[in-house]
């Protein structure tokens, strides 16, 4: 049931009203979403704080910040959403996971079923979903830590389905005027890479590395290479996932200890470690519970040829 429903809400029109609840920060926003001939749209406003717009196309973001007259524009590798959604290989993720299903429930007035994603070990966060009956539609999420507490959150507080995409919703000439700012980094994949080979000895069951590139561990790095072409990227990024966990592992040039973070550090769902590794300091990051950031941290080798 809920595979056939994984990727409803990419097909959806629709019109809402979230509120996301991240650590002890909450904020509410307005999304449209649409996909007409040329793919997909979504449009996220904020309702609270600092007045934003992000407007995705397929695989770019466009950011607009209206006090500061800055229009920020990124590529993604992948058309990835801009609020959560149901993974889409929830089929293949039984052998990590244990799924239950609650009772019925209601979300913005509309009827969900109602399941647990449990993790079979202490490596990963549970997930509780509201989906709507009727589209498929992901109404509510809860993220549970060990103990089974909500450490993050959305849910709907109202959703309109639309007939057509409105288009309009996603056309901002009035910021044409703006600064623009490009925010795309440059990466080389690891494969060009002359530097040490990573492995990480003690990796949870069923994580991948999904992906291995070089990148500039500072801005002021990466316009130096984009006006002289001479300096290479400083800072090895691979992400490992289960296909619904991810966790980032970056590592550098250890340069002392008042540059790096040493130890745990939370900030809401999301864990970090730093641990120093020879001459190198590798720096773990993820919405995994801390023992698996610490665990893998501590855990990285150079891979002998």
């Amino acid at each position: 049931m809920l595979k056939g429903m994984s990727d409803a809400d990419q097909k959806q029109n629709y019109l809402g009203t979230f509120v996301l609840r991240k650590s002890d920060d909450l904020s509410a926003l307005q999304i449209i979403h649409g996909v007409d001939e040329k793919g997909e749209w979504e449009s996220l406003e904020s309702l609270d704080g600092e007045p934003r717009q992000v407007v995705r196309h397929n695989n770019q973001v466009v950011t607009v910040y209206p006090e500061r007259e800055l229009v920020t524009i990124r590529h993604n590798d992948t058309k990835q959403s801009l609020h959560p959604r149901l993974p889409d290989n929830i089929d293949q993720l039984d052998r990590y996971y244990s799924m239950t299903r609650l009772d019925d429930d209601r979300i913005a007035g509309h009827p969900a079923l109602v399941v647990d994603l449990l993790p079979k070990d202490q490596y990963r966060y549970g997930y509780r979903y509201w989906v709507d009956k009727e589209t498929g539609m992901l109404l509510r999420c809860d993220m549970m830590s060990e103990d089974n507490i909500a450490v993050e959150q959305m849910m709907f507080t109202s959703l309109d389905y639309l007939a057509t995409a409105p288009v309009q919703a996603f056309e901002l000439p009035q910021y044409e005027q703006f600064k623009h700012q490009l925010l795309d980094e440059p990466e080389i994949d690891t494969q060009q890479n002359t530097g040490p080979v990573w492995t990480v000895k003690q990796l949870p069951e069923g994580f991948l590395l999904t992906k291995s590139s070089m990148r500039y561990s500072q801005p002021a790095l990466m316009r130096q290479n984009s006006s002289s072409g001479g300096i290479q990227p400083d800072l090895l990024h691979m992400v490992y996932s289960d296909g619904l966990a991810s966790v980032s592992v970056f590592i550098e040039k250890n340069a002392g200890d008042a540059n790096h973070l040493h130890g745990a550090m939370t900030m809401g769902a999301v864990n970090a470690f730093g641990n120093a590794v020879g001459d190198y300091f590798a720096t773990v990051v993820g919405v995994v519970p801390v023992q698996t950031v610490q665990s893998m941290a501590e855990s990285l080798v150079i891979q002998e040829p």
